[in-house]
């Protein structure tokens, strides 16, 4: 008799917290596109009356609160419970993606990592983006790269990680929880665009966890390239005016 063993990581049973999220903005709209709320796993985010009728949170601190800086508040808990700034999502980790700049032969993206637990911080973090146009980054700004090849000679991944005394290390949240990088790519002509949100990454991960991504149709859209549903009911005003136009008549 013999055993066929096979080893895999499990993010829901490596930590019984989630782990990250992504956001999107450009500069070509001006919508930016938020975090998806945390679902699964979350901090609680609830808030109770306090003496003298004031509210105050339970399972995280305002960016603003005294608490924030009462001493021990930084002290890890033995079972590893998170105590997260208060935010719209309640993740842990947010990962921001901006598409900066569009040149000719080259375009721009920048990337931000916030750390909004105040009871962790991340020695030799890592960051791993896949993005077809990923096979030509020509120049990383502030932090180190490595391409990676998880699919034989497909080079559509990267892995993004900090420089040695200078930002290697995410602090816990506050004014230091923040490390970010920009990046020059070369296009790519045969498959470079702006539209349908082309320029955004398929998936992120932190620490080896995969990201929370945004929904597809609420990525920023060209002004010149609306939504098939805003383009559909416009459509249908316009129709509907010239048809009561033409009963008036």
């Amino acid at each position: 008799m013999t055993w066929t063993v096979t080893c895999t990581y499990s993010e829901q049973l490596a930590s019984r917290y989630s782990t990250c999220c992504v956001s999107f903005s450009s500069f070509y709209n001006s919508t930016i596109v938020p975090c998806a709320r945390c679902a699964c796993g979350c901090t609680p985010h609830k808030s109770t009356s306090g003496r003298g009728g004031k509210s105050h949170s339970d399972g995280c601190i305002a960016g603003d609160s005294k608490r924030a800086l009462t001493p021990g508040v930084n002290r890890p808990k033995k079972d590893g419970a998170q105590l997260l700034q208060c935010t719209n999502h309640m993740w842990p980790i947010h990962a921001h993606w901006h598409v900066k700049l569009n040149y000719k032969d080259y375009w721009h993206a920048k990337i931000a990592v916030t750390n909004f637990n105040y009871r962790m911080n991340y020695t030799q973090w890592t960051l791993v983006a896949r993005h077809p146009n990923l096979n030509n980054v020509t120049k990383v700004f502030s932090f180190q790269y490595k391409p990676l090849l998880p699919y034989g000679n497909i080079n559509d991944t990267a892995m993004f990680y900090g420089l040695k005394i200078c930002n290697n290390l995410l602090m816990e949240a506050g004014p230091f929880g923040n490390v970010q990088s920009e990046l020059l790519i070369r296009k790519d002509d045969a498959t470079f665009t702006l539209s349908q949100g082309w320029a955004f990454p398929r998936k992120i991960y932190f620490n080896g966890d995969e990201c929370k991504m945004p929904p597809p149709d609420s990525y920023p859209y060209l002004p010149n390239s609306a939504p098939l549903r805003s383009s559909i009911i416009t459509v249908s005003s316009t129709c509907l005016m010239l048809l009561l136009l033409l009963l008036a008549s």
